[in-house]
């Protein structure tokens, strides 16, 4: 995923336009009536003008920022405990500095060889984070989360190997981390957009046959701190339980202590077709390090949806 080489988008109303003009048939009506059809549904070329990249939800036409915002509203995530979790997460990355650039491939570039993330600040500033405007609703209009709580747009590539036991073996590859369950959900898209994974996340754990004191490792993908922390704040809702899982009883509380110990999108940057195979190498090399069998992988993406995975270290 390369976003500092994105492609810009043209307006919506000319790539309808565009698109019934030439797979419609309005190019066999003659060169007048076609134009004349085009027109009427693109506008004039004053309305033509591509727009920069934005990380905006179709179905909505806000951008994520916007939502994870209205998430925090909802939900009652204050901007300090936001900030807190931002900075955390560039402490933990700092920390893991070594373990992350293990897991990169070194890539050679007409400017030198790029072998580390370079986002990751090891000396973030609480106050100058604290001073941070909201980045996408005012602060009168309830805005908190700001351009340190969100995860940062970079270039990135990961890669994920899935194959069977045997196919792994025949290769010489090792079999000693598994896929134990993955669920995919979705949520109505406004308001509250990202809040899938909390959904996904106790059925992926029924389908394990597991419960959340099983799991030892966390990796939650951090498109914002206001979206993680709303998360969490949900898992441990009798109210959330009722109306989204039909349950009578909250899913449970997540240890801090368990969550993204190499840090997250925040610190490290959000490729977006990347950033999934990253959260799979992550928790794979952790489970490994420490011993610990199973880890929860969990992402957001627009549309409302959340994918969750569990997967096991097993003894060889």
């Amino acid at each position: 995923d390369s976003l500092s080489s994105g492609q810009m988008s043209l307006p919506r109303d000319l790539t309808l336009a565009l698109g019934k003009y030439s797979m419609g048939g309005g190019n066999k009506k003659g060169l007048y009536a076609g134009l004349s059809e085009l027109f009427s549904i693109a506008g004039g070329p004053s309305k033509w003008v591509p727009k920069a990249p934005a990380i905006a939800e179709r179905s909505t036409g806000h951008t994520m920022g916007f939502h994870a915002d209205l998430m925090a509203e909802i939900n009652k995530v204050e901007r300090k405990a936001q900030d807190a979790f931002a900075i955390r997460s560039h402490n933990n990355a700092t920390k893991a500095r070594e373990h992350i650039r293990s897991e990169i491939v070194p890539v050679k570039t007409s400017e030198g060889v790029v072998k580390d993330d370079n986002l990751i600040r090891s000396k973030i500033n609480p106050a100058k984070v604290a001073k941070l405007k909201p980045a996408f609703r005012k602060a009168e209009r309830h805005g908190t989360v700001n351009a340190a709580s969100s995860s940062a747009l970079t270039d990135g590539a990961s890669a994920v190997l899935l194959m069977s036991e045997e196919k792994a073996k025949a290769l010489g590859y090792p079999t000693d981390v598994v896929c134990k369950a993955y669920v995919k959900t979705a949520v109505e898209p406004y308001p509250q957009l990202l809040l899938a994974p909390a959904v996904a996340i106790p059925k992926c754990l029924e389908k394990a046959g597991l419960t959340l004191d099983d799991i030892d490792v966390f990796e939650i993908h951090e498109a914002f701190s206001a979206q993680v922390l709303a998360t969490l704040k949900v898992l441990e809702s009798k109210e959330f339980a009722r109306v989204f899982l039909g349950k009578s009883e909250p899913v449970g509380s997540i240890p801090m202590n368990k969550i993204n110990l190499c840090g997250g999108s925040i610190a490290i940057g959000h490729p977006f077709a990347a950033t999934g195979g990253r959260l799979v190498t992550t928790a794979a090399n952790l489970l490994r390090r420490t011993g610990k069998r199973y880890a929860l992988l969990s992402i957001c993406a627009a549309g409302g949806i959340g994918g969750v995975m569990i997967i096991e270290r097993r003894s060889a």
